[in-house]
């Protein structure tokens, strides 16, 4: 019975599970579960390898368990202590850089590998010690996994939009409504004073095809969870204690966005929700009609064998790190598709949802609302300013960004002319960032609070029904808490009124107010 027990070594796979499971469990609210299921399966696998080829070499099980578990904790390890050390430095050397940080592992691997081959102790009570160890250290990733799911089940019975008695008024052909929110996009004095660049004859387009531009527009929030949770429920995050903070949970703010009012109101006024995908589960509607994504990629033998963003992140994260940033192996060949296949299935949606915003007018019976949440130009930076596809991040991000805006502005242009031209009805169109430039405001000696700033235009018709023109109610600080308000009560019989424009950074903090010089 005691040889029985000591061969029954189940550590090892449990070990290889837990970084990948722990990743999953970390991002739980970015991705689907099945995203990490190849992750999951391709530890095990890894596992299995390195228990067996040990195995074949010492001929003890309990010893080569020891092996394949020092092997796996060095690896799963290496990225993050990478990453962690890049800022430490001896004698003027950063300790993260490879040249210092692998020998180290290394002579790790080699010193403790010489201390279990030549022990002599029984392994047996270390076996069932460490696979008892394993399992604990299991239950960990998973019980927050189903809590995290008991958390969303939990919220979507604390969001429940009430009926607000929304109605289109007797005679009026209901607009389309397209809100395009561009993940990222700063203020126009943002981007030319701090990206070196200009957005002005842009805006001035716009204006020319009778947009109002609110030149000095903040976001209400400097995170995407918050600005949307808050724009699509036209109200603060505070719990009604109008204090400068966030109190819901991410479970709640989540719901919020998925199930939100604004979604529930147009809803029940009879219109189509047509929603696009942005690759974040939280951000996906549940409820939409209709959810577009790029049909091509799912059949592409890059979607099949190629990486996608989690398990991308898994490499990083692990000594796989290594060969990542040898420059040789991302440039060119089929390793460099499969492993920048993350980079290329963004650029894909980016493209798809712009290509598709200017043929959806037309295309459905009902009235449509359309939900384009594009994440761009925010990071990743994978088109210059022409739209050329590129293969590795630019080491000036600041000029990226700026690029990536420029050839976002063209493809705009293109689109609302395109909606506006083929809509038999005037339609509602609002461009929108969900917050300013995500770079490093520290690294590059900017105020944090300027990522407050954001684009903010919109195409109001006048109303059919009332006759009013909408856009004399808007002014240069208007902010997206009031973008649904203002829509509803002037072409749904509403009665939201507008709310004060405030501003916080993160969860907590003053109310921000910036500096705002409108071109004129």
């Amino acid at each position: 019975m005691k040889n029985l027990r000591a061969s029954f070594i189940l550590y090892p796979f449990l070990f290889g599970l837990y970084p990948v499971l722990g990743l999953i469990a970390h991002n739980a609210s970015e991705m689907d579960f099945s995203a990490g299921l190849r992750s999951l399966l391709g530890s095990l696998v890894f596992t299995l390898i390195i228990y067996v080829i040990t195995l074949l070499l010492v001929r003890k099980p309990e010893k080569a368990a020891l092996l394949t578990a020092l092997v796996l904790l060095l690896f799963y390890s290496y990225g993050h202590i990478n990453l962690l050390s890049r800022s430490w430095e001896l004698l003027g050397t950063s300790l993260g850089r490879h040249r210092v940080l692998a020998p180290v592992y290394l002579l790790l691997l080699m010193l403790a590998g010489w201390v279990i081959l030549r022990t002599k102790r029984d392994l047996s009570v270390s076996t069932r010690f460490l696979n008892a160890f394993a399992v604990i250290l299991l239950l960990m990733p998973t019980y927050q996994l189903v809590s995290r799911e008991i958390g969303q089940l939990r919220a979507r019975g604390q969001v429940d939009p009430e009926s607000t008695g929304l109605s289109i008024p007797a005679g009026q052909t209901p607009p389309d409504v397209y809100y395009i929110v561009l993940d990222g996009y700063p203020r126009g004095d943002f981007i030319n004073q701090q990206l070196d660049s200009s957005n002005l004859g842009f805006l001035e387009d716009l204006e020319d095809r009778e947009f109002f531009v609110a030149h000095c527009s903040q976001s209400n929030y400097s995170d995407t969870r918050f600005s949307l949770a808050s724009t699509l429920n036209m109200s603060y995050l505070d719990g009604g204690e109008d204090k400068p903070e966030v109190v819901h949970p991410g479970s709640i703010l989540d719901e919020m966005i998925r199930s939100g009012e604004v979604q529930s109101n147009f809803s029940d006024l009879g219109y189509t929700l047509v929603t696009f995908e942005s690759g974040y589960k939280w951000l996906r509607w549940e409820l939409s009609d209709q959810h577009l994504h790029p049909e091509h990629a799912a059949s592409s033998s890059l979607a099949i064998y190629g990486l996608n963003d989690f398990e991308r992140l898994v490499l990083d994260t692990t000594a796989a790190r290594l060969l990542l940033d040898i420059p040789a192996v991302l440039q060119s060949g089929r390793l460099a598709e499969i492993i920048d296949n993350p980079r290329a299935a963004h650029r894909e949606r980016v493209l798809f949802s712009l290509e598709q915003l200017e043929e959806i007018p037309g295309t459905h019976s009902n009235p449509v609302f359309v939900y384009a949440h594009i994440i761009f130009p925010h990071p990743p930076f994978v088109m210059d300013a022409d739209g050329a596809a590129l293969n590795n991040a630019p080491a000036d991000e600041l000029s990226a960004y700026a690029d990536q805006v420029t050839y976002l502005n063209r493809r705009l242009l293109a689109i609302v002319d395109s909606i506006i031209e083929k809509s038999e009805t005037a339609p509602v169109i609002i461009l929108q960032g969900d917050h300013g430039a995500t770079i490093a405001y520290d690294q590059h000696g900017i105020d944090p609070a300027l990522r407050l700033g954001i684009l903010n235009a919109y195409y109001l018709p006048v109303s059919s029904g009332s006759g009013d023109r909408p856009i004399e109610q808007l002014y240069l600080q208007v902010s997206p808490i009031n973008t649904f308000r203002l829509i509803f009560d002037t072409y749904f019989n509403g009665e939201y009124g507008l709310l004060p424009d405030l501003s916080i950074l993160g969860r907590q903090s003053p109310y921000q107010v910036l500096d705002c010089d409108p071109p004129e």
